[in-house]
């Protein structure tokens, strides 16, 4: 942190004597302050709110104020405030239960050397991610700058990889014809161009260099069978992280006229007539970004139409949306000026609050709730009653992405039991252990950065065998976080809190490592092993992890086929682009790829036409429900038919009983895992051999 700026201190101590002496101790280690002596809890929170702080030093306890209860409060402010438990004694154990508590360190009273140390090393790491946060704002804004310029263009823009349509415009959509530039997807773009210049845009695309521009004329076929023609324009660009070729279609004798900017969308919802969903997205994100630089902070309100799809059902759609409105009409007259209320749904309001009172959005929101219930709306005849479930997130200099904050808000309006209320989003809590142990998301999230420095995961070991009768020896690789307890945190409690503080990439490479470690360990008894590996989104997206990958199985001297890289189907759905890119990055390493919880989303199959797994793995929720019922059997029968005509392998998990085995076995399942084979193991000790089902 530059020591020309004063470090903004807030101090928890009983005597004053003692609080200018550590403003005197930051001042000889060379620092300014601007320091604030703690009075009463609402005195902190009053300070919270009224500025960005840098930095909080403190004793158990003060002025009725605990150090546990003061780091409950900064945690829900949701600052970015790094807090110095001062623990009395010479005791170390002081320094542990500290820690427990949440703070980010401890110093013994009498240390003050290596206090001055701490101070500066939560400083720097401050000051870190002060500028991590100022990055990603200007890499957010770069982005909604190109995309707005994109989207507002009058020229018919698309990107393309491998001949498929990855972006369109809306120019382009409506140059072609379609409603939705999403109908574009999966589209090749030869299918655009007539048959008659087919041929002859074969030719084109092959002599193209994707270090130039070029540019040809061709005649397209829009979604009615008219025929356009047009100038083709063709030059390299990245979409998404990804290289691509940027597609300029401009019709021929094109009234200048009409070649002027697209008029700009609207910022009004017709209906409502509230701001729409576009603009209060860009409103939110100015607002996150805002909070992020320390000048505003702001609350955002969820707002739901409690039972708005039983509404249309009983008045039907047009009704419904008269009552909408007048609700909307209704609730703009309670929000004063400085606020932004949109409609972000079909049954959804937003409201952007300005500022961080609680109480105050709370207040607001309490108005809205009592408003909306006290209200009748007259519509054809009929008088209807409404209610609304209002939730509450606050955007502060630590908040998340706009998406998250939208999430956050959305979950605390579902939470209230009934509908009808007002909620604030409350930091999610893992419970844990016998005694039922809550761990927030931020202790989560250092737990794991811990876990990944530390090596403090624990690997486990569930066998995946065959069911005729082959002696393969495979394992997949479980992952488990242990907290000081010993307890075990499975991956759906702390992969979500490892993705918001970004360290999913570095925890799917400790996993690998481990794993090549203690398999190598293992071969090298004369086993043949191999390991099913799961692996998130984001390492699937990543361009430096196939390079890493190379690197990294050269060293271990393994052979590639004894790695089997699993991907989540919905994952592999979400990024279908980079899931397909990362199939054939595996494949020219040598290594196999897996599906896992395969045949959960819409269309399942849908995915295997844009890659080729070697094994898919069905969700462990068919091996526990082909029992139930005939149809069940024949769907799971009709399914594994149809993923071994594509010549893949499958497997299915949530094996438990053997009663499914028969069925299984009938439908031509290669693989089963799950507790009836054998428990996740600490080790791969298991003996495929003689295994008797």
């Amino acid at each position: 942190m530059n020591r020309s700026e004063p470090v903004r201190l807030l101090i928890l101590e009983e005597s004053q004597n003692r609080a200018e002496e550590l403003i005197v101790l930051l001042r000889t280690a060379g620092y300014a302050t601007r320091a604030h002596q703690i009075e009463s809890e609402s005195d902190l929170i009053s300070k919270l709110d009224d500025q960005p702080w840098d930095l909080l030093l403190g004793v158990d306890e003060a002025h009725e104020l605990t150090m546990e209860r003061t780091i409950t409060i900064v945690r829900e402010s949701e600052k970015d405030v790094p807090i110095i438990l001062i623990a009395e004694g010479n005791s170390v154990d002081a320094i542990t239960a500290g820690m427990k508590l949440g703070a980010l360190d401890v110093a013994l009273a009498d240390d003050e050397e290596r206090l001055k140390l701490i101070i500066e090393r939560e400083l720097e790491n401050l000051e870190n991610r002060r500028q991590r946060r100022r990055a990603e704002k200007e890499v957010r804004e770069i982005d909604r700058r190109n995309q707005l310029l994109l989207a507002s263009s009058t020229s018919a823009i698309a990107y393309v990889h491998e001949g498929m349509h990855i972006y369109t415009n809306s120019a382009y959509a409506d140059l072609f014809g379609y409603d939705d530039v999403d109908d574009f997807i999966g589209i090749p773009i030869i299918d655009l161009i007539i048959e008659a210049d087919q041929r002859r845009f074969k030719a084109f695309l092959k002599s193209y260099s994707d270090s130039e521009l070029q540019t040809d004329e061709f005649t397209c076929e829009t979604n009615d069978g008219s025929n356009i023609l047009s100038g083709l324009s063709l030059s390299p660009a990245t979409y998404d992280g990804e290289l691509c070729t940027q597609v300029i279609f401009k019709p021929m004798g094109e009234d200048p006229a009409l070649a002027e900017r697209i008029k700009e969308i609207s910022n009004q919802d017709l209906l409502t007539g509230l701001y729409n969903r576009s603009h209060f997205m860009e409103q939110l994100d100015d607002a996150v970004d805002a909070a992020s630089d320390g000048r505003q902070i702001w609350v955002l309100q969820y707002i739901s139409l409690d039972n708005f799809a039983q509404l249309r059902n009983e008045a039907g759609i047009s009704n419904a949306d008269l009552v909408l409105s007048d609700l909307a009409t209704l609730i703009r007259q309670e929000i004063p000026e400085e606020h932004t209320l949109a409609r972000f749904g079909d049954d959804v309001l937003t409201l952007l609050f300005k500022g961080g009172d609680k109480d105050e959005a709370a207040i607001l929101g309490g108005t809205i709730r009592a408003k909306v219930e006290e209200h009748l709306s007259d519509v054809a005849g009929k008088s209807y009653q409404m209610t609304v479930s209002i939730g509450l997130a606050r955007i502060s200099e630590n908040a998340p992405s706009s998406e998250e904050i939208i999430s956050r808000a959305h979950r605390a309006s579902v939470s209230i039991d009934g509908g009808n209320g007002v909620n604030f989003y409350q930091i999610e809590q893992v419970t844990v252990g016998e005694d039922g142990k809550a761990i927030t998301s931020e202790t989560i999230k250092e737990m794991v950065r811990k876990a990944i420095e530390n090596n403090a995961f624990k690997l486990m070991f569930q066998p995946v065998i065959s069911l005729h009768g082959d002696d393969d020896e495979q394992f997949e690789v479980l992952l488990r976080l242990l907290d000081e307890d010993e307890n075990e945190l499975f991956p759906g409690q702390f992969l979500g809190p490892a993705e918001e503080a970004g360290l999913l990439e570095k925890l799917d490479r400790w996993v690998i490592l481990q794993s090549i470690k203690l398999l190598s360990v293992h071969r090298a008894s004369g086993s043949k092993a191999r390991l099913f590996i799961n692996l998130t989104h984001k390492s699937m997206s990543d361009d430096t992890f196939l390079p890493w990958m190379s690197v990294a199985l050269k060293a271990a001297r393994l052979p590639s086929d004894a790695l089997i890289f699993q991907i989540h189907e919905n994952d592999a759905t979400s990024y279908i682009k980079h899931a397909k890119q990362f199939a054939k990055g595996m494949a020219q390493l040598h290594c196999k790829t897996s599906i896992n919880h395969f045949g959960c989303s819409l269309n399942p199959f849908n995915l295997l036409k844009h890659l080729t797994p070697d094994f898919v793995k069905l969700d462990s929720s068919f091996a526990q429900e082909i029992e139930n019922s005939e149809e069940n059997k024949q769907e799971l029968i009709d399914m594994v038919e149809s993923l071994q005509s594509t010549g893949v392998l499958t497997a299915i998990s949530g094996v438990e009983s053997p009663v499914v085995l028969a069925t299984l076995w009938q439908a031509g399942i290669n693989f089963i895992q799950g507790f009836y084979v054998s428990p996740p193991l600490e080790n791969m000790d298991y003996d495929f051999a003689s295994e008797d089902l």
